[in-house]
């Protein structure tokens, strides 16, 4: 029976990284809380994202396939985390968080984009409609019509309430964000007929960003302040996730491409000048004389952009051996198995006959 992360990316239990990784691309992107279609699934989505954190990682796997869950769990972990946890909550209902408790407020977008090789390789400009929160334009964000307010009678214009309680060690004062004013501690005159006292509107927002060079596959590009805004007048920040598709030519590792060239046996005995696609130009390759099939041939800061220089690619020769050769050919390669018979070496012989 297939154990369930090998199930949740629907792969087999011998996938290689590059079907885990095919698999986890095309699952995320179907169950994508942001994705706004009919597969969006969170629950789903994180479990996906758990399978493939273990299965990427070799030594995790391992530890997978032999012990299950538990071997990569971090149980012990995980529950020191919870105790501490619960007495932080208990500490805080005594004692008031400190002093001050304030309502959590996640005002931050995310969104996700696909771009090509090249496209990181060069850096490219996207643009995104973004649906967001934003002050409204009519009050200036205060939420009152003709931007007239007056002091919250809840928190007397402190923005915040104290509360007593009675606890097990005594009474306990704590304070809290005041849920009239959002901590403002201005309410409107009369609320703003755009925003309804809110200060913030939502609507479609077109936003441009560009993707730097170099840019790595599951980055992600931070835009400050264009999040949504609070009731409060906080304003979060939208971030774009990053994923860099699969090229056809070139396999990428970190800053480094690798790529393999098609040369005849002709070329390889007596060297020659291949060309192969690059982001930033054709390249042309000097293959030397000699060079055996599987041989890796480096090229100096020809991968892709880093934050000092570039990387390097590496091009790995594979040479094409005929399944069958007219009589003129073969006369020169019998020539070869006999070359210690004649005056001439094989390479002498080859340039008689090519």
């Amino acid at each position: 029976m297939t154990k369930e992360y090998y199930k949740l990316l629907g792969v087999s239990e011998d996938a290689s990284q590059k079907e885990i990784k095919k698999a986890y691309r095309k699952k995320a992107k179907k169950y994508h809380p942001d994705s706004n279609s009919d597969t969006a699934d969170e629950e789903k989505f994180k479990k996906i994202n758990k399978a493939y954190d273990v299965l990427s990682d070799e030594d995790k796997r391992k530890k997978y396939d032999r012990f299950g869950k538990q071997g990569v769990s971090g149980n012990a972990r995980a529950g020191q985390q919870r105790a501490a946890s619960h007495f932080q909550d208990i500490f805080e209902q005594i004692f008031g968080g400190g002093g001050r408790r304030r309502k959590r407020e996640n005002l931050n977008l995310k969104i996700q984009t696909s771009i090509t090789l090249e496209e990181a390789y060069h850096s490219v400009e996207k643009t995104f409609e973004v649906n967001r929160k934003k002050k409204c334009a009519e009050c200036g964000g205060t939420g009152a019509e003709n931007k007239d307010t007056k002091t919250c009678p809840k928190c007397n214009g402190r923005g915040r309430v104290e509360t007593v309680q009675r606890t097990p060690l005594g009474r306990a004062r704590s304070v809290e964000t005041c849920s009239k004013c959002e901590g403002k501690g201005e309410i409107p005159e009369t609320k703003c007929k755009v925003c309804k006292g809110t200060g913030t509107i939502e609507e479609d927002d077109e936003i441009t960003v560009e993707i730097p060079s170099g840019v790595r596959d599951g980055q992600r590009v931070r835009l400050k302040g264009k999040g949504n805004r609070s009731e409060s007048g906080k304003t979060g920040d939208l971030y774009i996730y990053v994923t860099v598709e699969d090229d056809e030519v070139f396999e990428r590792r970190d800053s480094d491409l690798f790529t393999t060239i098609k040369i005849g046996i002709g070329d390889a005995v007596l060297g020659a000048t291949a060309e192969i696609p690059h982001p930033e130009k054709d390249l042309k390759v000097d293959i030397p004389e000699g060079t055996q099939p599987g041989q890796v041939l480096r090229l100096k800061n020809k991968g892709m952009p880093r934050r000092r220089g570039y990387g390097d690619l590496y091009v790995k020769i594979d040479v094409e051996i005929p399944e069958k050769v007219n009589k003129e050919q073969e006369k020169v390669l019998n020539k070869f198995r006999k070359k210690s018979e004649n005056e001439k070496s094989f390479f002498e012989t080859v340039k008689d006959f090519i």
